[in-house]
């Protein structure tokens, strides 16, 4: 049964520990500005994107080179293009449910239609947020260093045209000797040339969720993970491929009261995102008035 919106961070401490826990599961968070937003990886929400993702890829690497030059694998250069906000097939989440929290406060206008002399408008009103809790079983959790992730991550550097003709239908045999899997296999072994031919056709129907190095500031700040996604473009209710998901609705008019509630709490755009411009908007958007002179010394 749905619960009421959220409107104060107590009730949503207390409901996040009013929750049953097990020891073989691992839980983790997304928070968004609209409860009407998709558990979908930004690759996938649009065709010009998605059937261009390996132009993308390749294009900021190329103008941007001395920022990736540390990556040496698919997984972590989606990571960090993710954080430059370049659509990718990743999809954040975070262990600490007060970063999600944090997320699901952020101003987010919607579209609701109004009667206004006899016509029909739309107007812009805030929108509800959500936190959405995912929780999948311990043995599904894969490392950086996965070959399965791999297969999952280098699709990115695959061609729309031989993604499109992938058949996860396929006997193994068959589907291994296919053009794309070919292709596929090649780019694998790029990162990894131990990689040993032989990939199981369901494994790119996947969505698995993944904890990366932990060599990123911001995947530090925010706690961060990942769920990597394969030929599937959205999690979907209920228990989607082995991933329970529940949610929690943040009031529209509760966000703000909401996030300096956690400003207080040292969850704010400076902690979250350590990048120095991000600080200095941050500290800028703190001042008010003047600070008297006597006071610097």
């Amino acid at each position: 049964m749905a619960t009421a919106p959220i409107e104060k961070l107590e009730d949503f401490v207390s409901e996040i520990l009013g929750r049953t826990t097990s020891a073989t599961r691992l839980v983790s968070y997304r928070g968004h500005g609209n409860s009407a937003f998709k558990l979908q990886p930004s690759i996938f929400r649009t065709a010009v994107n998605r059937e261009n993702e390996h132009i993308l890829l390749r294009e900021l690497v190329a103008a941007h080179p001395e920022d990736f030059s540390a990556d040496t694998s698919a997984l972590e250069l989606l990571v960090r293009m993710q954080h430059y906000s370049l659509p990718t097939r990743v999809l954040d989440v975070s262990l600490n449910p007060l970063v999600a929290l944090y997320f699901a406060c952020e101003p987010t206008k919607k579209r609701v239609p109004l009667i206004r002399a006899g016509k029909r408008v739309l107007r812009s009103v805030e929108a509800d947020g959500e936190v959405v809790i995912l929780s999948v079983s311990k043995r599904r959790v894969r490392y950086f260093d996965s070959d399965t992730v791999s297969i999952l991550a280098n699709l990115a550097r695959l061609r729309w045209d031989l993604q499109k003709k992938i058949d996860t239908g396929l006997e193994q045999e068959e589907f291994n000797n296919s053009l794309p899997i070919r292709r596929l296999v090649h780019f694998i072994r790029q990162e990894s040339s131990g990689f040993e031919f032989g990939i199981e056709p369901s494994d790119l129907d996947d969505v698995l969720m993944v904890k990366p190095k932990q060599n990123n500031k911001r995947i530090l700040a925010q706690s961060g993970a990942f769920f990597v996604f394969g030929l599937t473009e959205e999690l979907e209710d209920p228990n989607a491929l082995g991933v329970k998901i529940d949610r929690i609705t943040i009031a529209a008019a509760a966000k703000k009261d909401i996030r300096d509630q956690l400003d207080k709490l040292a969850i704010n755009e400076k902690t979250l995102f350590p990048e120095i411009e991000r600080a200095a908007r941050y500290i800028a958007g703190t001042l008010t008035t003047p600070v008297s002179a006597s006071k610097l010394i």
